[in-house]
Protein backbone atom coordinates (compact mmCIF):
# COMPACT_ATOMS: atom_id res chain seq x y z
CA UNK A 1 0.00 0.00 0.00
CA UNK A 2 2.53 2.30 0.86
CA UNK A 3 4.50 1.40 -2.28
CA UNK A 4 1.57 2.31 -4.54
CA UNK A 5 1.21 5.73 -2.58
CA UNK A 6 4.81 6.28 -3.16
CA UNK A 7 4.30 5.96 -7.02
CA UNK A 8 1.01 8.05 -7.42
CA UNK A 9 3.25 10.58 -5.41
CA UNK A 10 6.01 9.87 -7.46
CA UNK A 11 3.96 9.97 -10.77
CA UNK A 12 2.61 13.08 -9.86
CA UNK A 13 5.85 15.10 -9.41
CA UNK A 14 7.10 13.96 -12.65
CA UNK A 15 4.33 16.13 -14.65
CA UNK A 16 5.20 19.01 -12.12
CA UNK A 17 8.64 20.42 -13.68
CA UNK A 18 7.46 19.64 -17.59
CA UNK A 19 4.06 22.08 -16.65
CA UNK A 20 6.51 24.91 -16.91
CA UNK A 21 9.21 23.65 -19.64
CA UNK A 22 7.46 25.47 -22.65
CA UNK A 23 8.12 28.74 -22.47
CA UNK A 24 6.61 30.82 -25.35
CA UNK A 25 8.74 34.03 -26.78
CA UNK A 26 7.09 37.10 -28.82
CA UNK A 27 9.12 39.12 -30.92
CA UNK A 28 8.77 43.08 -29.89
CA UNK A 29 11.15 44.47 -31.96
CA UNK A 30 15.07 45.19 -32.61
CA UNK A 31 17.67 47.99 -33.12
CA UNK A 32 20.95 48.55 -34.12
CA UNK A 33 23.76 49.16 -31.37
CA UNK A 34 24.28 52.62 -33.15
CA UNK A 35 20.93 53.96 -33.01
CA UNK A 36 21.53 56.78 -30.69
CA UNK A 37 23.96 59.75 -31.17
CA UNK A 38 27.03 59.53 -28.26
CA UNK A 39 27.59 62.31 -26.24
CA UNK A 40 29.82 61.46 -23.98
CA UNK A 41 28.04 60.42 -21.08
CA UNK A 42 25.77 58.23 -22.60
CA UNK A 43 24.52 55.50 -20.13
CA UNK A 44 25.82 51.85 -20.19
CA UNK A 45 22.44 49.73 -21.45
CA UNK A 46 22.86 45.87 -20.73
CA UNK A 47 20.73 44.23 -24.14
CA UNK A 48 17.92 43.86 -21.56
CA UNK A 49 18.49 47.46 -20.34
CA UNK A 50 18.13 48.91 -23.69
CA UNK A 51 15.37 46.55 -24.73
CA UNK A 52 13.53 48.43 -21.50
CA UNK A 53 14.75 51.87 -22.76
CA UNK A 54 13.43 51.46 -26.41
CA UNK A 55 9.90 49.44 -25.85
CA UNK A 56 8.99 50.54 -21.92
CA UNK A 57 9.11 47.96 -18.98
CA UNK A 58 11.73 46.60 -17.08
CA UNK A 59 15.29 44.66 -18.29
CA UNK A 60 13.71 41.53 -16.59
CA UNK A 61 10.86 41.56 -19.29
CA UNK A 62 12.91 40.77 -22.23
CA UNK A 63 15.15 38.55 -23.59
CA UNK A 64 17.67 39.18 -26.10
CA UNK A 65 19.23 37.25 -29.03
CA UNK A 66 21.92 38.68 -32.28
CA UNK A 67 20.32 35.97 -34.71
CA UNK A 68 17.20 37.20 -36.06
CA UNK A 69 13.74 37.84 -34.84
CA UNK A 70 12.63 34.29 -34.91
CA UNK A 71 11.75 33.13 -31.23
CA UNK A 72 13.64 29.42 -31.88
CA UNK A 73 16.85 30.97 -32.65
CA UNK A 74 17.49 33.12 -29.22
CA UNK A 75 20.95 33.13 -28.11
CA UNK A 76 20.57 35.79 -24.79
CA UNK A 77 23.01 37.37 -26.19
CA UNK A 78 23.30 41.03 -27.34
CA UNK A 79 25.49 43.09 -29.03
CA UNK A 80 27.85 46.19 -27.49
CA UNK A 81 29.91 48.28 -28.84
CA UNK A 82 32.86 48.94 -26.63
CA UNK A 83 34.72 52.14 -25.59
CA UNK A 84 38.24 52.59 -27.14
CA UNK A 85 37.32 49.40 -28.50
CA UNK A 86 40.51 49.29 -31.19
CA UNK A 87 42.74 48.91 -28.19
CA UNK A 88 41.43 45.42 -27.66
CA UNK A 89 42.84 42.42 -29.45
CA UNK A 90 38.91 41.21 -30.70
CA UNK A 91 38.59 44.50 -32.62
CA UNK A 92 40.85 44.65 -35.40
CA UNK A 93 39.27 47.01 -37.20
CA UNK A 94 36.70 49.42 -37.25
CA UNK A 95 33.65 48.79 -36.88
CA UNK A 96 33.33 46.52 -34.32
CA UNK A 97 30.92 45.39 -31.92
CA UNK A 98 31.09 42.34 -29.16
CA UNK A 99 28.64 39.53 -28.45
CA UNK A 100 27.68 39.49 -24.47
CA UNK A 101 25.14 38.33 -22.15
CA UNK A 102 22.24 39.72 -22.70
CA UNK A 103 22.55 41.28 -18.94
CA UNK A 104 26.20 42.00 -19.14
CA UNK A 105 27.47 45.50 -19.00
CA UNK A 106 30.50 47.36 -17.87
CA UNK A 107 30.77 50.69 -16.80
CA UNK A 108 32.23 53.76 -15.26
CA UNK A 109 29.28 54.43 -12.56
CA UNK A 110 26.39 53.09 -14.79
CA UNK A 111 28.24 55.18 -17.92
CA UNK A 112 29.83 54.93 -21.37
CA UNK A 113 32.79 56.64 -20.25
CA UNK A 114 36.19 55.02 -20.25
CA UNK A 115 37.87 52.54 -22.04
CA UNK A 116 36.62 49.02 -21.55
CA UNK A 117 32.96 50.39 -20.70
CA UNK A 118 30.45 48.50 -23.18
CA UNK A 119 26.78 49.72 -23.90
CA UNK A 120 24.40 47.90 -26.39
CA UNK A 121 22.76 51.13 -27.51
CA UNK A 122 25.42 53.85 -28.20
CA UNK A 123 26.64 55.40 -31.51
CA UNK A 124 30.74 54.30 -30.77
CA UNK A 125 32.47 51.44 -32.36
CA UNK A 126 29.69 48.42 -33.30
CA UNK A 127 27.96 50.46 -36.70
CA UNK A 128 26.09 48.99 -38.95
CA UNK A 129 23.24 46.84 -39.45
CA UNK A 130 25.38 43.80 -38.49
CA UNK A 131 25.22 44.80 -35.13
CA UNK A 132 21.24 44.21 -34.38
CA UNK A 133 19.49 42.99 -31.13
CA UNK A 134 16.73 41.37 -31.16
CA UNK A 135 14.28 41.75 -28.28
CA UNK A 136 11.53 39.35 -26.53
CA UNK A 137 8.61 38.66 -24.35
CA UNK A 138 8.75 35.20 -22.04
CA UNK A 139 5.08 34.37 -21.97
CA UNK A 140 3.48 32.20 -19.48
CA UNK A 141 3.89 28.52 -19.54
CA UNK A 142 1.42 26.74 -21.64
CA UNK A 143 1.67 23.12 -20.34
CA UNK A 144 1.37 19.89 -23.11
CA UNK A 145 -1.42 17.30 -22.96
CA UNK A 146 0.75 14.67 -22.02
CA UNK A 147 1.74 17.00 -18.80
CA UNK A 148 -2.03 17.51 -17.51
CA UNK A 149 -2.67 13.85 -18.18
CA UNK A 150 0.26 12.80 -16.36
CA UNK A 151 -0.80 14.91 -13.47
CA UNK A 152 -3.97 14.29 -13.41
CA UNK A 153 -2.99 10.48 -13.35
CA UNK A 154 -0.81 10.74 -10.43
CA UNK A 155 -3.14 13.14 -8.47
CA UNK A 156 -6.19 10.18 -9.04
CA UNK A 157 -3.88 7.38 -7.21
CA UNK A 158 -2.92 9.64 -4.68
CA UNK A 159 -6.80 10.09 -3.96
CA UNK A 160 -7.16 6.46 -4.68
CA UNK A 161 -4.82 5.19 -2.41
CA UNK A 162 -5.90 7.56 0.37
CA UNK A 163 -9.64 6.19 -0.08
CA UNK A 164 -8.40 2.74 0.20
CA UNK A 165 -6.95 3.82 3.35
CA UNK A 166 -10.16 5.16 4.79
CA UNK A 167 -12.07 2.34 4.10
CA UNK A 168 -9.43 -0.23 5.38
CA UNK A 169 -9.28 2.10 8.72
CA UNK A 170 -13.12 1.36 9.15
Amino acid sequence: MKTLFLSAVALAALAVPSLAAATTYTYVGSWQVDGTPYTGSNPAFTGQGAAAFIFGGTASDYVISTVDANPLNIDFQSWVSVWYAGSFPDCAGYPCGRKVAQNASTSTGGFYLNPGDTSAYVSDWARGSQFTNYAFTAGAAVPEPESWALLIAGLGLVGAVARRRRVVAA
